[in-house]
């Protein structure tokens, strides 16, 4: 099997999983689960988006991802915390100011 090929098959697996997830239907969860999944989304988001905020040397490099943290931040408040809108509000930002700079 070509490499790429390879690369494809697993990137395709990898994103049925994560829709899969994302779209099937779940009941509610009170109670301490239900407090922690209402607030994962975000902390996940940003977590992956501010990764790449700090650079070799330890110190904080304005770049694109530094945007897509803040995206994400916003887009939580703004869709009261829904997963799909931190991630698109979060990438539109990223992918913004991508484009912006250069």
């Amino acid at each position: 099997m070509p490499d790429l090929a390879l690369i494809v098959l697993v990137a395709a697996i990898t994103y049925a999983s994560r829709v899969a997830f994302l779209v099937r239907r779940r009941p509610v969860l009170g109670g301490l689960v239900g407090r922690f999944l209402e607030v994962f989304p975000l902390a996940l988001f940003v977590a992956l988006a501010t990764s790449g905020l700090a650079a070799p040397d330890g110190e904080v490099a304005v770049t694109p991802a530094l945007a897509g943290a803040a995206g994400g931040v916003v887009g939580a408040g703004l869709t009261r915390r829904s997963l799909v809108g931190t991630i698109v509000i979060g990438a539109a930002a990223y992918w913004l100011v991508r484009w912006w700079a250069g």
